[in-house]
């Protein structure tokens, strides 16, 4: 088994079994993430109000951070370092 752990604490924790389950973790994540871009595109109005305040840019707007959010976590998966360990 192996224990992924954040360069920055050793408290946080995120166990998987195989180096494959994390990178199929990160392609999830990855596909996850181009899902909401392409939803704030079909949201995105032609027509855009001066202050984003129609109901299509507002859910646009969340799509995109959504989007934005996963990304992040799926780089914050990339940077954590594997330590291998065998359980009895």
């Amino acid at each position: 088994m192996s224990i992924i752990k954040t360069a920055a604490s050793s408290t946080p924790t995120l166990t998987v079994s195989t180096e494959d389950e994390k990178e199929q973790w990160i392609q999830i994540l990855t596909a996850a993430a181009n899902y909401h871009w392409d939803m704030s595109g079909q949201f995105e109005p032609e027509i855009k109000t001066s202050d984003e305040s129609s109901d299509m840019e507002k859910v646009a707007k969340v799509h995109r951070g959504w989007a934005r959010a996963i990304q992040e976590a799926v780089q914050l998966i990339r940077f954590w370092e594997t330590d291998k360990e065998e359980e009895e």
